[in-house]
């Protein structure tokens, strides 16, 4: 089998009109060559109207006329109130693990013998994780130094976003059913 990327995408250039059309084009391109599929796909000469109709010229993301019920994330509410605040432990924890990734894409990996610089999609997978990383960067440089908690207790527990003020509740998945009792006192003056 053939088991290597074919396209790599990234969602948020996908979203943004001033790199969509480059995106949708590229899983156009890889949805043509791809049997049983292809027979089925428009022309290509329409793949940047049908991206402008959807996504482009349709900034609150709600399905326009003759594509109802296909609205986006964008048309999601509440979407502000669900957002989780991190500490600096775990923004750490992902420039980490973006910096690991990065170093292994880049180069020659000697485990597998593959020489990752050399791959167009590896390439394009770098460049990607290279921007998360900057935002995580600036959002931890932004982040109260302080904002600093533990991960949960137990390894089947699971911390879930803030229920106060200054605590989060912990669920056990070793009962699914029950909430474990245990609040997690953890927000010094977050805001």
């Amino acid at each position: 089998a053939d088991c290597k990327a074919k396209v790599v995408i990234s969602a948020e250039r996908l979203m943004d009109p001033a790199t969509g059309h480059n995106e949708n084009r590229k899983i156009g391109l890889l949805l043509n060559q791809t049997g049983g599929i292809s027979d089925y796909l428009i022309n290509d000469s329409a793949w940047d109207c049908l991206y402008d109709l959807l996504i482009a010229n349709n900034a609150d993301g709600v399905a326009p006329e003759n594509t109802e019920g296909y609205d986006d994330y964008r048309a999601r509410e509440g979407v502000e109130l669900r957002k989780h605040i991190v500490s600096t432990r775990h923004l750490n924890k992902m420039v980490q693990q973006l910096t690991r990734l990065i170093n292994k894409y880049s180069n020659f990996d000697a485990e597998t013998g593959i020489d990752w610089s050399m791959s167009e999609q590896a390439n394009v997978l770098v460049e990607l994780l290279t921007e998360h990383r900057t935002e995580i960067q600036a959002e931890l440089v932004s982040t109260n130094p302080d904002q600093v908690w533990a991960h949960p207790p137990k390894p089947n527990w699971v911390v879930f976003p803030r229920c106060a003020a200054e605590s989060r509740r912990v669920w056990d998945y070793n009962y699914p059913h029950e909430f474990s009792g245990y609040v997690l006192d953890m927000f010094p003056d977050v805001v």
